[in-house]
């Protein structure tokens, strides 16, 4: 008896070791196609410039199920797009070998609604997504083990294929596995990870003789600590061109500017509209137009104002313009309207021609927004050609235009008293006739930077990315200042940066919610930690005395320096 209890203890431990050996051989399994989903993730992330990635954070899909018995390359591929998927893990996509389970099994992968490439419309994936009482990639995370928004992605080593038992939230199952076809989870995955349809809710235990499942999570949080260090490096290389040229360059002075800064505030309500001697806060993203260059007023948004960038005045000038005059006419946007008159034959033999004109005009709030020149916009009886325009930010925030171009004098103006025109009275052959040209405000339009469907710049709104940027710019570089900061005096400093004191302008990234409050919202405190938090000239990289990740997980993009 002594011998038969001996035989059997040691084929229990011999089976007990086999099963500690087959779920230490899939835990790192596991662990290896986590951190190649995460690197990839990150990678795609921080693709900008020549090969942008349209929609940075996006989970891939599962393996589109037409390449489960693929013998042309096509297995392991990502399918396109998808909600709430379960299926077999992309290792083709994600760049890994086709990885397996101590059971030779390929692993599965399951990836929750909003961390997905949807088949419309695109996701929004940002640094709110653990916090965020709305943004679908924080609602639509799995359920797992009955703790709601668990996890963003599951990968899942299937085990072999046994004779499930039914049991308390698991059904009995004969699993079948046929190497053809499209695959049916419920041969490969148990109890309530086995769904069909595929819900969001998942188990990582169940019943002996009901569940082999070794199942990993993919945290919001362990995907946003390397999307966010992509999203900073990836705003030096799209957005900050953009915000250090808007101002700066071709129709502008040479001299660096940026603009004042918003005050901050909840961003999902902000009007993002900076305001004068503001230099910290949010970026001033206001806009006008349906589209930059629409000449189409904006209708809705938190952010839309066609009226804050706007026409205050101006004068118009040319070596044969008499008696000009220029007023402001309020739609839904300015416009300045100019008159003047132009001596014309009084047969009008000489007409239509062009006169050639300069204009001054002053436009409020350029400065607290990003604009950009645009002379070819709808001019009314402006010529098309030949135009010129320049602009110098003003320190008050204001904009002085200059647009240079010719005016079309044409024969249905309206006859004028000769003296208008400096004429005799009763001069033979000339006469002054009026005119008027119309310029709207679109002259300043929206910058691209303000479109979400814009190929270099669009995936900063779409994502909403702005929510959790906090900008700063050196107020010597605003355009109150002298166009100059001085290396660590008047710049802004970034402590453990290689540049440190050079910065004018830079944007802090905030890291996922640390203290776990509900985002968007006003606390500063919440967004920033450490030096970042204080509003001062001083910035850091990392906090010594705060441990990164735990304590301290802000970024910082450059987006001009000395």
């Amino acid at each position: 008896m002594s011998a038969m209890w001996t035989l059997v203890s040691r084929l229990n431990a011999a089976s007990g070791d086999l099963v500690a050996a087959k779920r230490a051989r899939n835990a790192a399994v596991l662990s290896e196609a986590k951190q190649a989903l995460i690197g990839y993730v990150a990678a795609q992330a921080g693709k900008g410039g020549n090969y942008p990635e349209p929609d940075p954070g996006a989970l891939p899909c599962p393996e589109t199920p037409a390449g489960y018995s693929s013998t042309t390359g096509t297995d392991g591929k990502s399918q396109g797009t998808c909600g709430l998927m379960v299926g077999r893990f992309p290792w083709r996509t994600i760049g890994t070998a086709k990885l397996v389970d101590a059971d030779g099994e390929p692993l599965w992968y399951v990836v929750a609604s909003g961390w997905t490439k949807p088949s419309s419309g695109a996701p929004v994936i940002n640094s709110n997504c653990t916090s965020s009482a709305t943004l679908p990639c924080s609602t639509g995370r799995l359920t797992v083990d009955a703790v709601p928004r668990a996890a963003a992605a599951l990968i899942i080593a299937p085990g072999a294929a046994f004779n499930a038992a039914a049991a308390a939230g698991c059904s009995a199952r004969n699993q079948l596995r046929p190497t053809t076809g499209t695959p049916d989870l419920r041969n490969y995955l148990e109890c309530e990870n086995a769904s069909s349809p595929a819900d969001a809710v998942f188990v990582t235990s169940g019943p002996a003789g009901s569940f082999n499942d070794q199942v990993m999570k993919v945290s919001g949080e362990e995907l946003l600590l390397a999307i966010e260090a992509a999203i900073a490096r990836r705003i030096e290389i799209d957005i900050a061109p953009g915000v250090r040229s808007a101002y700066s360059g071709g129709a502008w002075p040479a001299a660096p500017a940026l603009p004042f800064a918003v005050p901050f505030a909840d961003p999902t309500t902000s009007p993002f509209k900076g305001a004068a001697g503001t230099f910290q806060g949010l970026l001033p993203l206001v806009f006008a137009e349906t589209a930059p260059g629409s000449g189409l007023p904006c209708a809705s948004g938190n952010r839309c104002d066609p009226l804050f960038v706007a026409w205050t005045g101006g004068s118009l000038s040319g070596t044969n313009l008499y008696a000009t005059s220029c007023s402001v006419g309020t739609t839904t946007f300015t416009t300045l309207q100019c008159t003047y008159y132009f001596r014309a034959r009084l047969d009008q033999s000489d007409l239509p021609r062009y006169e050639n004109f300069t204009l001054s005009a002053t436009a409020r709030n350029a400065g607290m927004a990003l604009r950009q020149l645009n002379p070819s916009t709808a001019l009314a009886n402006v010529n098309t050609t030949g135009r010129t325009a320049t602009g110098v930010l003003n320190g008050d925030g204001s904009a002085t235009i200059t647009l240079g171009a010719s005016a079309r004098a044409s024969a249905s103006g309206s006859w004028d008293a000769n003296a208008s025109c400096g004429l005799a009275p009763a001069d033979p052959l000339y006469g002054c006739q009026h005119a008027l040209l119309q310029v709207p405000i679109w002259l300043l339009q929206d910058h691209p930077l303000l479109d979400p469907n814009d190929a270099t710049y669009g995936w900063f709104l779409r994502n909403r990315w702005h929510e959790a940027a906090y900008y700063a710019v050196a107020p010597g570089i605003a355009p109150s200042g002298a166009r100059s900061c001085t290396t660590s005096v008047s710049c802004l400093r970034v402590a453990f940066h290689p540049s440190d004191g050079k910065q004018r302008g830079l944007i802090v990234l905030a890291g996922y919610s640390l203290a776990g409050a509900a985002r968007p919202n006003g606390t500063l405190a919440d967004w920033l930690e450490g030096a970042n938090a204080l509003a001062g000239s001083r910035f850091t990289l990392r906090e010594p005395a705060l441990q990164t990740n735990r304590a301290f997980n802000d970024r910082i993009a450059v987006l001009d320096s000395n």
